[in-house]
């Protein structure tokens, strides 16, 4: 059974003053904003990093000796993001995948794209900013005969640089 075994079975708990209180569980989430709207709920996002290079320099001291120094070089480009989400839920969203796929649209399909990670009262937690986000690959869900599971599709995304908001 282990040492969570009974855990779940526990409907309430005792608060301070022995008024009993329903457990309640934080669902937080991820969405998506293009421009100023957002415009989808994600079910994941993965591959939120940064990268920041730094460069060591030797300089010379008043008196000849070498004094090394890091100095800020350029942050890493072109990071890859992958995002899950239910088949076709925002169709601005959408339209925007499937622009990207155009070449006489292509250049123009590069966007800011702005995923905010919200608390269950949907307040933002904490913002990360995508410069020049595209779609990159497309993964359609597989699907049986008599399946009733969610379908979802995976979107990878190529980006140019990204930094928290």
């Amino acid at each position: 059974m282990g040492i969570f075994a009974g855990l779940l079975d526990r409907p309430a708990r005792a608060h301070g003053d022995g008024v009993f209180m329903e457990d309640k569980v934080v669902k937080h989430q991820w969405q998506i904003e293009l421009g100023e709207r957002r415009v989808e709920t994600l079910k994941s996002v993965s591959g939120i990093s940064f990268k920041q290079e730094y460069i060591q320099l030797l300089q010379n001291s008043p008196d000849g000796k070498p004094v090394p120094d890091l100095v800020l070089g350029a942050p890493e480009f072109f990071g890859t993001l992958t995002l899950t989400r239910g088949l076709d839920k925002s169709e601005r969203f959408t339209q925007w995948i499937s622009e990207s796929r155009d070449p006489a649209k292509a250049e123009a399909s590069s966007q800011t794209i702005v995923l905010a990670y919200v608390n269950e009262r949907n307040e933002v937690v904490r913002r990360f900013q995508f410069e020049g986000a595209r779609p990159s690959s497309w993964s359609a869900p597989d699907l049986s005969a008599g399946d009733s599971s969610a379908v979802e599709e995976t979107l990878e995304l190529t980006y140019v640089s990204a930094n928290p908001v």
